[in-house]
């Protein structure tokens, strides 16, 4: 309740009762960045010269009857085309503050900058490695967009994943928060008399057909709803050139110093049957 009169009534005014500033802040509010480490990061080659990771395709080859007295037909096990990532995004994220601010505030300020710039290019990444979900398994998906996903809907994902001989293990489900109201209320995933120990755990969400379940806020949205995925790490490839790079560059001329973190990084969709879409109820 905010003070309606003092005595003598101009004591603030005349600044006769100080104020003070709290040594911590209100922080912004951060959502959880969990797509671009589930792609595969293989494929980075460090600080090489050039903007095209190629990386080579093999086929698969068949088996024929045995002809006595003739050779069998040559399989050749390279005549795939090489898929090139291409390392074209470069972001950046500078902060700046100047020296008196800096000298005078209770507060850490260049701390707080450091992890805001970090942050926010490390979302970056996120935001763009969701965009690449839509595409997978020819754009079809499983769901339907605005409606709760259903226990079908998961179940249709995994046969396609299995119809595709793509390995159980290195899969996993990102989905958002709609999608995490839904599976609540399916109780195969999270009475204890289903699964034993309980599904629905802290930290990561739960595990769902032996693969883990991760909510991010940073998907793409389709109309109603937001493109989620159930894909293998090997759908995706992810290249990151700089690791995003901090540093901080004192302007001695300018009288401040600019904090920045930057990163260059490239996706490619290595595999389009190793992944679907999951369409979500709401964005």
């Amino acid at each position: 309740m905010a003070l309606t009169a003092r005595i003598p009534a101009g004591v603030d005014t005349a600044g006769f009762v100080p104020e003070q500033w709290s040594v911590d802040v209100l922080d912004i509010v951060k959502t959880k960045l969990v797509i671009a480490p589930t792609f595969d990061m293989t494929w980075t080659v460090g600080k090489g010269k050039g903007d095209t990771v190629n990386v080579g395709i093999l086929n698969e080859p068949t088996a024929t009857e045995v002809t006595v007295g003739t050779p069998g037909p040559v399989n050749d096990i390279a005549t795939g085309t090489k898929k090139s990532l291409v390392i074209d995004q470069w972001f950046e994220c500078p902060v700046v503050l100047d020296n008196m601010t800096n000298l005078q505030t209770q507060v850490n300020l260049t701390a707080k900058a450091k992890d805001a710039s970090a942050y926010g290019l490390a979302k970056k990444i996120d935001n763009y490695c969701g965009s690449f979900f839509s595409a997978l398994s020819g754009a079809t998906g499983h769901g339907t967009d605005g409606s709760a996903i259903t226990d079908d809907v998961i179940i249709a994902a995994v046969e396609e994943l299995d119809e595709a001989d793509v390995p159980d293990e290195g899969r996993v489900w990102v989905l958002d928060p709609s999608c995490k109201a839904d599976l609540l209320k399916i109780d195969k995933f999270v009475r204890n008399d289903y699964v034993k120990g309980g599904v629905i755990q802290t930290g990561q969400f739960g595990i769902i057909y032996n693969a883990p379940v991760l909510i991010s806020n940073n998907l793409t949205v389709n109309s109603t709803g937001n493109y989620g995925a159930y894909y293998h790490k090997r759908a995706i490839a992810i290249a990151i050139e700089e690791q995003l790079a901090a540093y901080i560059v004192e302007e001695k001329l300018k009288h401040q110093i600019t904090i920045n973190t930057e990163a260059l990084w490239g996706v490619l969709e290595m595999r389009d049957t190793f992944g679907t879409p999951i369409l979500t109820r709401k964005s």
